[in-house]
């Protein structure tokens, strides 16, 4: 029974072939149990982390430039990303209709629009490490030479849908993507904007302005008929019978409070221009507060009748200092936006959606 208590008793695990550090060893000639580092090696926490490479930022600035020359290997790493971290939102083409956004989720950007086509390479390379609105960061699903080809191949994306003849090797033929989608017999929904995007926002409603009534025809005009210029609604609601046979109007009166309306709105309507702020809106806003400006609450706010639910200097107060408590953190505009943008921001969030 001893013995095979005994036998039981082994010491593999306890005499493992191990090398313990600081501790030498006979198994390499130097006597050292710890290797050299191979050339090269980095540790931790101790690259350059405030490096362009690393923050695509120059001076406080996003950078214009690729810290790196673009191969074609480069942009098939960056499209091969792209697909995989990019698309679910932005699509395969950039424009903002990806899968799950068609399902409900935040508006992404379209890298099709102005802005994101002036935008500098620098801030692609920010929004992917840091996050921007609805955006989560992909600091730790993207190295920072993953983000620079996926930013690189976001630029030949934009370039593929504004190229012109002289961006294309001689003799070689291109054509647009909508021309592309044509020719394979695809929807046209793949280059398409979103309808709520292009849909043109109703004007509001102000009432056509009604002249004074004229006096009632009589005597030798006995035969004749007065009327007033007004909406067709408004004349057969408002013209009574008379015993003479003429067409008499009865009081203007009751149109007195839609023009007194009409005519407290104008100054409101001529502060800004309401198709320039929709633009501004598609550029800055649309792609967390959503096309149609319902946001996605309680994260992001819905924005339908903001001005008249708050005032137009509460908007203008929020979208000069943003929101940094927010959660998510409403960034300021107010280097992006000038005070004549913010006007026309506001004349159209006026409008009804």
């Amino acid at each position: 029974m001893a013995t095979l208590l005994l036998a039981g008793c082994r010491q593999d695990m306890h005499d493992q072939p191990k090398f313990i550090p600081q501790r030498g060893t006979t198994f390499f000639a130097d006597g050292r149990s710890a290797r050299y580092q191979v050339t090269g090696t980095v540790a931790r926490s101790q690259g350059d982390e405030n490096g362009y490479f690393t923050t695509g930022m120059t001076n406080g600035a996003e950078g214009q430039n690729l810290p790196f020359a673009v191969t074609p290997e480069i942009l098939e790493r960056g499209q091969e990303r792209f697909n995989i971290y990019c698309a679910p939102c932005h699509s395969r083409v950039g424009d903002g209709h990806g899968m799950i956004v068609q399902r409900g989720y935040y508006q992404a950007a379209d890298f099709h629009s102005e802005r994101m086509r002036q935008a500098p390479l620098g801030h692609f390379f920010n929004v992917i490490t840091n996050g921007y609105g609805a955006m989560p960061n992909y600091h730790a699903e993207l190295a920072p030479a993953d983000r620079w080809a996926v930013v690189a191949y976001i630029r030949a994306l934009q370039l593929s849908q504004h190229a012109s003849a002289g961006d294309a090797p001689t003799g070689s033929q291109f054509r647009s993507l909508a021309d592309t989608a044509t020719a394979e017999g695809l929807s046209p929904s793949i280059v398409e904007d979103h309808p709520a995007m292009t849909a043109p926002v109703p004007a509001p409603a102000v009432p056509a302005a009604v002249p004074a009534a004229q006096p009632a025809a009589t005597g030798s005009n006995a035969g004749s008929a007065t009327t007033a210029t007004a909406p067709a609604a408004t004349q057969s609601a408002t013209k009574q019978p008379s015993p003479a046979g003429t067409t008499q109007v009865a009081s203007a009166e009751p149109q007195k409070a839609p023009l007194a309306a009409a005519a407290a709105a104008a100054p409101a309507a001529a502060a800004g221009d309401a198709a320039a702020g929709k633009q501004i809106y598609t550029d800055n806003c649309m792609m967390c507060h959503q096309p149609t400006r319902a946001g996605m609450p309680p994260m992001i706010p819905s924005l339908v009748d903001i001005v008249t639910r708050t005032s137009a200097s509460h908007v203008r107060q929020t979208v000069t200092t943003g929101v940094p408590t927010g959660k998510p953190p409403m960034p300021s505009f107010a280097s992006k936006l000038s005070s004549t943008d913010i006007d026309n921001l506001i004349a159209y969030l006026r409008t009804k959606p």
